[in-house]
């Protein structure tokens, strides 16, 4: 019995020490910004790509330590808006997208990034180089037996001191919502729509026509189209493996309204 009350005694104190007030600060801060093209616009990725690393080295032992490793998502536009933040100092990298390396000097380094104090509202920009450009010829339309037709075409960039990865394959994403890579409706187009062997370098500048499988079965509605292309790496050239090698770049979105 003696055992049973010392026993008893014991959980009863750990029951209070837990029920102690918790008074750390709870995130205070947001963090906030835009991933603009080396053309000065805003960067059209995938929606919710966590393509922004962070990591927090407030508390680290010294100057090449951090603590923590966590993703920022950005949205279909580039931009990004995190509210529930803790203020501190963080290394930022925008990190595993269609895009060239943003630090040159460490590339993806565990000290990569720029150092950014973080507290109430901190904005911040930046700049990357992405693998391709796409831009649309023919803006998706519905032709007269009710099949949906578009075309791009998509320019390679080169970043001084990097070699260019190969171009890969082409998808277009159609779907009901604002995000068509989300929404996809695989009854309408395959993946991918243009494949390897048929998507060669040298098919930049020109037009890529792409049409849906079958006809649009439903009318009077609205959807919203996307193309994506992606890169890989050059064969016996693995300077070209990249982080995030074979992420999408893609077009802006258009709604089509189907009659």
């Amino acid at each position: 019995m003696k055992v049973l009350k010392y026993v008893s005694i014991v959980l009863c104190c750990l029951a209070i020490t837990g029920c102690e007030i918790d008074n750390y600060d709870g995130p205070d801060a947001t963090i906030q910004g835009r991933i603009f093209d080396h053309l000065g616009k805003p960067l059209e990725a995938n929606q919710g790509a966590g393509i922004i690393r962070m990591r927090e080295i407030s508390w680290a032992k010294d100057e090449t330590s951090y603590i923590g490793n966590q993703t920022l998502k950005v949205q279909q536009d580039g931009t990004y808006r995190h509210t529930k933040w803790f203020s501190g100092t963080y290394l930022m990298l925008p990190y595993a997208g269609a895009f060239f390396p943003y630090d040159d000097e460490k590339k993806d380094g565990d000290d990569a990034g720029e150092r950014i104090e973080i507290s109430g509202t901190t904005t911040k920009d930046f700049t990357v180089t992405p693998y391709l450009t796409i831009e649309w010829v023919k803006k998706p339309y519905v032709t007269a037996d009710n099949f949906i037709e578009c075309s791009v075409k998509f320019t390679r960039n080169q970043k001084t001191g990097y070699d260019m990865p190969d171009v890969r394959e082409a998808n277009l994403h159609i779907g009901r919502t604002i995000n068509p890579v989300g929404s996809r409706d695989g009854d309408l187009v395959n993946s991918p729509i243009i494949a390897d062997a048929n998507l060669p370098n040298s098919m930049e500048g020109q037009e890529l026509t792409m049409r849906t499988k079958r006809a649009v079965k439903y009318t009077g509605i609205d959807y919203y189209v996307r193309v994506a292309i992606n890169c890989k790496t050059v064969s016996g050239n693995n300077a070209t493996n990249y982080p995030g090698m074979g992420a999408d770049n893609y077009s802006s979105i258009e709604k089509i309204y189907v009659p």
